[in-house]
């Protein structure tokens, strides 16, 4: 039988989208299946595109896709019972255009996407969950779906992070994925009148704050980062909970959101704020989630599915991975295309492009950030040690002033925090960060 199409891409998300769209304006057939009522209805992602990859094959997309705010500030800060510190970044650069990064809502960006893929020429077909990929062998031969086959010399699966179609094949030979190789990312969107938002992050029109928070408010053990970032009309705010961390801990993941709304530093940006969505997903641990392999005969995995989320706890970013390892992929199947041959040797330059881009050096290169990222001290001892020494290097109590080494003998007893941990988690810092 005649294959029905050059390449099926499982999954309308920012890595199934772009792929779609460059094997559409190659000129190869390609069906875009989503198992969602529609593109975008169950994507969900902080919330922040960092970089310009879609202007590739979009050369406009910033100005007619309906991104949210362009990100001029970045925060980063610990949280410890009512007390918090942080530190901005204000890139000069970040209020000209092109523009460094955007807020985005994944139910309005994703959609925008999939109709780029269909005006380029691709089949994109909403509400289809996909049973399994169509092995003969080793060799993936396209999908099924409701017991039909659908075929094509190459298939993109992009379809997450708890991908359906891998687990329990060649690609993830695991049944299910390990609570220590994967996160919990948790949000909700608030509305607030962008006058508002403005007045209160400080914000020209259009101009928008991203915020990352080490919580160490909650019970020893649970180790989660927050996040806040501002839209047009709404607030995005939320938790990425390292699941491992919640085993046996009699805590509720819903309870932990709550708890970091209550925190003064976030409750009081979400004054006359109304809830209009919520949401969770499971994130890839970069590199410790990835799959078997990129890619083989007849198939390459792409975006989250690939584990390619990367995050060191101040950096989180996925979509700009995710745009680009499905670019990288389409490529591969265009040549793979020209050359008649989907063969796991030809489509072997998947791997070689992602090298030549920088998606696997870079998580390769920081595959031992993990050991930073999920070291409960970072949840228990060092927000305590940075609110202390703060604390003490500003506020004046009378007493006599005291040099800083002095101060931070303080905070370190303070926090509980011996000099050898220091030392150490010192060391894991600049080999591994």
């Amino acid at each position: 039988m005649a294959d029905e199409f050059d390449a099926i891409v499982v999954g309308a998300g920012m890595a199934g989208c772009s792929a779609a769209i460059r094997l559409a304006q190659g000129g190869a057939s390609v069906l875009l299946l989503e198992r969602g009522a529609e593109p975008g209805a169950k994507n969900l992602s902080g919330g922040v595109l960092w970089g310009r990859d879609l202007d590739r094959i979009l050369p406009n997309w910033a100005r007619e896709m309906p991104v949210e705010r362009h990100v001029v500030r970045k925060r980063f800060g610990f949280l410890t019972g009512e007390d918090s510190v942080a530190f901005d970044y204000e890139g000069s650069g970040w209020r000209r255009e092109p523009y460094v990064a955007h807020s985005v809502l994944r139910s309005r960006t994703d959609a925008w996407l999939a109709q780029q893929a269909e005006s380029a020429g691709a089949t994109v077909v909403p509400a289809v969950p996909v049973d399994s990929l169509l092995w003969e062998g080793t060799r993936v031969k396209g999908v099924v779906q409701g017991g039909e086959n659908m075929t094509a010399p190459v298939t993109i699966v992009a379809d997450g992070t708890n991908s359906r179609l891998t687990l329990g094949t060649p690609i993830r030979p695991e049944a299910r994925l390990s609570g220590e190789a994967t996160e919990l990312g948790m949000k909700e969107v608030y509305r607030l009148e962008p006058t508002v938002i403005e007045e209160r992050f400080n914000l020209e029109p259009g101009e928008g704050h991203a915020e990352e928070w080490v919580t160490g408010i909650f019970p020893p053990g649970v180790m989660a980062g927050g996040f806040l970032y501002t839209n047009r009309d709404t607030l995005s705010l939320g938790l990425i909970v390292k699941v491992g961390s919640l085993f046996g801990k009699g805590v509720y993941a819903h309870d932990l959101v709550e708890r970091f709304k209550q925190h003064p530093a976030i409750q009081r940006k979400l004054r006359g704020a109304t809830l209009v969505e919520y949401g969770a997903k499971l994130i890839g641990s970069g590199w410790a989630s990835r799959p078997a392999a990129f890619h083989g005969d007849g198939w390459m995995v792409a975006g989250d599915a690939a584990g390619f989320v990367f995050s060191n706890g101040i950096v989180i970013q996925g979509m700009n991975y995710a745009v680009r390892s499905g670019l990288e992929a389409a490529e591969t199947a265009l040549a793979a295309k020209a050359a008649g041959n989907a063969s796991a040797a030809r489509l072997a330059e998947y791997d070689r492009r992602l090298e030549s881009t920088g998606i696997l050096s870079d998580f390769r290169d920081f595959a031992g950030m993990d050991r930073v990222k999920w070291n409960s001290r970072i949840y228990t001892a060092y927000p305590k040690f940075a609110t202390e020494l703060f604390h003490a290097m500003m506020a004046d109590t009378g007493a006599p002033k005291r040099h800083l080494r002095q101060l931070l003998r303080t905070a370190q007893r303070a926090a509980g925090l011996s000099t050898r941990a220091l030392v150490k988690d010192a060391i894991a810092v600049a080999r591994d960060l």
